[in-house]
């Protein structure tokens, strides 16, 4: 059988790159639910790591810069490998030996969580220091215990301050997906190997996968963009 890429003197086919876009954008799915967990795991940890660091509580503290030194000072890449490989290992050393019985997405949910959850942590450390102090005061003069003061007034309005970081965090998130093939992931860019593998046109897969992550991306912005003006419409009408 010939192949795709046999034909002489074409080196960019512009009908192989259309027929294999929706082939490729049949795999955005796993993209998009591991940005989406990888997210909101994300901000559960990054909040609770920002509000340790905020309260100064003494171990926790410096467990928690350790962590973010480590997830900012080392390539993505290695955390995924150390996670995704390393941890099965570590469980097997443990006595859990039926590793296989763990879906390896799993591992690349909890990476992706812990390195989001890391860079979220300054972005929102930043937003709750940038919050008048005297709210924190006022609340507690009302009756309100600390717990019920961020929940209630701190961490909205640091939200929304942090809302353009956050959506620059989605986008890095999304792009971060692109190298969890490394470790067995059927997404995009696997799927795109696959088929250069056989097509001998990779050229064309990987400016179809391109495409799809701007398109992406832009969406991320426009909604960022979005949410962005209805906190600041919302914030116009309460005051």
């Amino acid at each position: 059988m010939e192949k795709e890429g046999d034909s002489l003197g074409s080196y960019f086919s512009i009908d192989y790159m259309l027929k294999a876009f929706p082939i490729l954008l049949s795999y955005i799915d796993v993209t998009i639910i591991v940005t989406i967990v990888a997210e909101v795991f994300g901000i559960l940890l990054g909040c609770l790591v920002a509000l340790i660091r905020i309260n100064k509580i003494k171990a926790l503290n410096q467990i928690s810069l350790v962590y973010i030194s480590f997830i900012r000072g080392t390539p993505f890449l290695v955390q995924l490998y150390l996670v995704c490989f390393g941890l099965p290992q570590l469980l097997q050393s443990l006595g859990y030996q039926d590793i296989r019985s763990i879906p390896g997405l799993l591992f690349v949910f909890l990476v992706m969580s812990i390195h989001a959850g890391a860079y979220i942590a300054e972005i929102m450390r930043s937003s709750i220091l940038a919050v008048d102090k005297g709210q924190l005061e006022a609340a507690h003069s009302i009756g309100m215990n600390s717990r019920q003061a961020y929940i209630r007034i701190i961490l909205p309005q640091a939200f929304r301050m942090a809302i353009p970081a956050l959506g620059n965090n989605v986008i890095s998130t999304l792009k971060g997906t692109s190298l969890i093939f490394n470790v067995g992931v059927v997404d995009m860019l696997r799927k795109a190997d696959l088929m250069g593998s056989y097509s001998y046109r990779h050229l064309e897969l990987y400016v179809d996968i391109a495409i799809i992550y701007i398109l992406l991306c832009f969406a991320i912005q426009a909604a960022t963009g979005f949410l962005e003006r209805q906190t600041t419409l919302g914030k116009e009408l309460t005051t």
